[in-house]
C-alpha cells in the first residue's frame, strides 16, 4: 500500500506543480468577482493531476488483473463527470448539460449494482429499512447530489483538498480494519492524490482544484458509500459522519435558500464556511477550523462502529446537535464581526 500511495501522492504533487505554469494550456486562471472568496487571479485545475493520479493507478490495476472501479460502467462515469467538468472549467457549460452528464454517472454507478437496498436506522428499528423499488432513485439522487456538493465547498482555499485528505483517509483506515483491502487502497489512493495537490493549495493557495476534480470526488464519495456497504467493511453512516462536514453545510445552504426563496442555481456565498471567511475568520483559520472538526468526524465514525445501537442512535444524535450549534456560532461570528466594524 504504501509504494503505491507514495507514488501517487508524488505524482499529483509534481503534476499540481506543472499546471500552475505560466500558460500552461490544460489550467486555466480563476479571476475574482464579488461571488468569489479570493482577491487575486490565481491557476485553477489544480484537480486535474488528481483525476490522472487516479485514473493511472486505475490502468496499473488492470495490467495487474483487478480494478478498484466495480465494473467498466463505473469507470466511465467517473471518467464522463470529469470530462465534462473540465470542459466547464475553460468555458462555462449550461448547467443542464452539466446535470444531464451527471445523472448519467449517476445512473452508471446504479446499472453497476451499486445501491443500498436497505438502510439501517440504529436504535428505532430492530432490522434495516427496506427500500424497495425507491431504492434506485434514491442512489441517483444521493449520487448527483454529492457530486455537485463537493463542487459547492471547492470556494475556499484547502477546504475541499482537506476534505479529501482526511475524509477518504478515515474511510481507508475502517475499510483496513474490517480487512476490506481493495477498499483501503483505493481510499489510500484518492486521500493520497488529494495531499499531493493540498501542498499547493493550503492557504494561500497557489492554485484551485476546479470542478475537474471537485465534481469527480463526489461522485466517488457515493461509490465508496455503496462499496462499503455492499461489502459489508463500512457502514453507511460511518461515511456520512466522516463527510458531514460537507453534507451537513451544502444541504442546510440549500434549504436555507430555498426558504428565502433565493435562485438556488446561482452561485453565492453564503456556505457557513464562506460565512466564517468573510465575518474576519479569513481562508486560513476556517480551514484550520474545518479540518477539526473533520477529525473529530472521524473519531465519531470510528466510535460508531464500536457501540451497540442505542448507543449509535445516540451518537447521532449528539452530532445533528453538534452541527445546530455550529450553525448558531457562525451567525454570532458575523454579528460580533459586524459590530466592530460598525
Amino acid at each position: 500500500m504504501i509504494p503505491l500511495t507514495l507514488g501517487t501522492f508524488l505524482f499529483a504533487f509534481a503534476g499540481t506543480r506543472w499546471l500552475m505554469g505560466s500558460g500552461n494550456s490544460l489550467s486555466t486562471v480563476a479571476e475574482p468577482n464579488h461571488r468569489s472568496l479570493h482577491k487575486k487571479s490565481t491557476p485553477n485545475g489544480g484537480g486535474l493531476a488528481i483525476v490522472i493520479g487516479i485514473l493511472l493507478v486505475e490502468v496499473c490495476q488492470q495490467l495487474l488483473g483487478g480494478s478498484f472501479f466495480p465494473n467498466a460502467l463505473a469507470l466511465m462515469g467517473f471518467i464522463g463527470i470529469a470530462g465534462i467538468s473540465f470542459l466547464d472549467d475553460r468555458r462555462p457549460i449550461r448547467s443542464s448539460i452539466r446535470l444531464a452528464v451527471h445523472l448519467g454517472g449517476a445512473l452508471c454507478l446504479v446499472l453497476s449494482g451499486l445501491y443500498v437496498f436497505e438502510i439501517p436506522l440504529p436504535g428505532l428499528l430492530d432490522q434495516p429499512a427496506a427500500l424497495g423499488w425507491l431504492a434506485i432513485p434514491l442512489a441517483v439522487v444521493f449520487t448527483v447530489w454529492f457530486t455537485n456538493l463537493y463542487n459547492f465547498m471547492d470556494g475556499m482555499d484547502g477546504f475541499a483538498g482537506g476534505m479529501t485528505v482526511l475524509g477518504f483517509a478515515g474511510c481507508a483506515m475502517l475499510a483496513w480494519a474490517q480487512d476490506d483491502a481493495s477498499l483501503a487502497l483505493f481510499c489510500a489512493v484518492i486521500a493520497a492524490s488529494g495531499g499531493g495537490f493540498l501542498c499547493w493549495n493550503f492557504p494561500p493557495a497557489k492554485i484551485f482544484m476546479g470542478d475537474v476534480a471537485a465534481a469527480p470526488l463526489g461522485y466517488l464519495v457515493a461509490m465508496v458509500a455503496f462499496l462499503g456497504h455492499k461489502h459489508q467493511s463500512l457502514d453507511l453512516w460511518q461515511t456520512l459522519i466522516i463527510f458531514s462536514p460537507f453534507w451537513v453545510d451544502a444541504t442546510a445552504t440549500l434549504l436555507r435558500r430555498l426558504a428565502k426563496r433565493d435562485r438556488i442555481w446561482e452561485a453565492h456565498r453564503t456556505h457557513g464556511y464562506q460565512r466564517l471567511a468573510n465575518a474576519g475568520w479569513g481562508h486560513r483559520k476556517t480551514a484550520l477550523a474545518e479540518y477539526g472538526l473533520m477529525l473529530l468526524m472521524l473519531a465519531a465514525a470510528w466510535w460508531f462502529g464500536e457501540l451497540e445501537e442505542q448507543g449509535q442512535l445516540t451518537l447521532l444524535f449528539a452530532i445533528l446537535l453538534l452541527f445546530l450549534l455550529l450553525w448558531l456560532g457562525v451567525r454570532a461570528v458575523e454579528r460580533s464581526y459586524r459590530a466592530v466594524k460598525e
